[in-house]
């Protein structure tokens, strides 16, 4: 399966939302990062994460728990606070409200344009927002911020640079193999995380999975499903930014991305850089479980 299709299949639970075709009640991702757990229980374990602006569906509840099928595809537990109901006109209206994404590892977003005013939430890498244009159709910015509307229906101020048209960052104009691994190199020393996918924590595939979104390229969740992608090369003609998978027995455990001279970056224990020659002293502990490298690239 191809990037382009598995893009494409990643919308179908929103298009039945909007079409009237699923029954559940559906809702919006209304903080920087909602975690997504089996169980509806703060000790149960933690499967993935999902970004502010994306649209779920809720397919139960337990108490101040919802049970929720994300895009990723993914089916597990969050609670209600990280969620905004919206059905009908007003899922719509979101829908096809213009949107910025956050490029900042880490932002914020202000009450007011000015730096020291109160914090209204936290921001992380791709969470998308609504722009807020003046009467001319122009965004609304003031100095070096510029307003954004939060999926709760609140108003507030991010600072410029941290921000990009949703349309110039789903262009893939930025898309390169050099730009996929410098990127990937500034999360070095970040703390592993299991069913993490943002800077504050990432496990192997959140982090493959958050380098690609950077450039507007959307994976699915897990090693297994990303497995399925692009094409298989040889280990020995992997280029920056292939992917390699490890496991046991066929089955994918584990991935990586590939970043040239025998060596690959990915998250295990902390996200760091290891070789994948048994006679380096930095080689991987588990290579001797690599099994395959793909290109999803070209």
């Amino acid at each position: 399966m191809n990037i382009k299709r598995f893009c494409l299949l990643a919308l179908v639970p929103v298009l039945a939302c909007l079409t009237g075709l699923a029954q559940e009640r559906t809702a919006v991702v209304g903080v920087s990062a909602a975690y997504l757990r089996i169980a509806p229980d703060y000790e149960s374990s933690l499967e993935t994460q999902e970004l502010m602006g994306t649209v779920v569906r809720v397919l139960d509840t337990d108490r101040y728990w919802c049970k929720v099928e994300t895009p990723q595809p993914y089916t597990a537990w969050c609670t209600d606070r990280v969620l905004v109901p919206m059905e009908g006109e007003a899922l719509r209206n979101w829908m096809e409200t213009p949107k910025y994404v956050c490029l900042a590892p880490l932002s914020e977003v202000l009450s007011e344009p000015k730096n020291g005013a109160q914090r209204l939430c936290d921001l992380v890498l791709c969470d998308r927002m609504g722009m807020v244009c003046r009467k001319n159709g122009k965004a609304l910015r003031k100095g070096c911020f510029t307003a954004v509307l939060l999926p709760d229906g609140r108003q507030g101020w991010v600072c410029s640079k941290d921000l990009v048209p949703e349309e110039q960052w789903c262009s893939g104009r930025e898309f390169s193999r050099e730009n996929l691994v410098s990127f990937a190199r500034t999360f070095l020393g970040t703390p592993y995380l299991w069913g993490g996918m943002t800077p504050k924590g990432f496990d192997c595939s959140g982090l493959v999975r958050m380098v690609y979104m950077r450039y507007g390229k959307l994976l699915p969740r897990n090693a297994s499903q990303m497995a399925l992608l692009g094409r298989e090369v040889p280990v020995s003609e992997a280029l920056p930014g292939d992917l390699l998978f490890f496991g046991v027995n066929g089955k994918v455990t584990h991935v990586g991305m590939y970043i040239g001279d025998g060596r690959f970056i990915h998250s295990s224990h902390l996200v760091r850089i290891n070789a994948l020659d048994s006679a380096q002293p930095d080689v991987y502990e588990n290579v001797h479980k690599l099994l395959f490298c793909r290109n999803l690239i070209d």
